[in-house]
């Protein structure tokens, strides 16, 4: 990614939680952090809407703590426009509190989860 990409086009945040989006080119992606629950996931649906040309897009969950169902179905609505419209989504984190609920719900294909950025990369440059 470029230098360009690494700077915020966009920040958002709230009580426990915050949000910042980057674009370059066809790549977005979306820093979260802290705690995404019901009381969220509205306005992260809200806010997760990818830039024109945006067909590939990366959540970066480092930083979060916890993601209940409703954050994780709002995740999931993107993943799968994404996929329907020809584009890729992936989820970066090692957090056990976003990656397992991922893993024990099978949603893997559509949204797979990688420990780096750069394991994304490596993975998309492969398919």
């Amino acid at each position: 990614m470029t230098t360009d990409a690494a700077r915020p086009r966009q920040r958002f945040s709230g009580d426990g939680w915050s949000l910042e989006a980057h674009a370059d080119g066809d790549l977005g992606v979306y820093t979260l952090r802290g705690e995404f629950d019901f009381a969220v996931s509205a306005k992260l649906a809200e806010l997760l809407a990818p830039e024109d040309g945006v067909t590939q897009v990366v959540a970066d969950m480092t930083d979060v703590r916890y993601c209940d169902s409703s954050c994780l179905q709002v995740l999931l609505r993107l993943a799968r426009r994404l996929r329907a419209a020809g584009g890729r989504f992936a989820v970066v984190t090692t957090e056990p509190a976003v990656s397992r609920p991922i893993t024990l719900l099978g949603l893997g294909d559509v949204m797979p989860v990688h420990p780096a950025l750069e394991a994304v990369e490596t993975s998309w440059g492969a398919a």
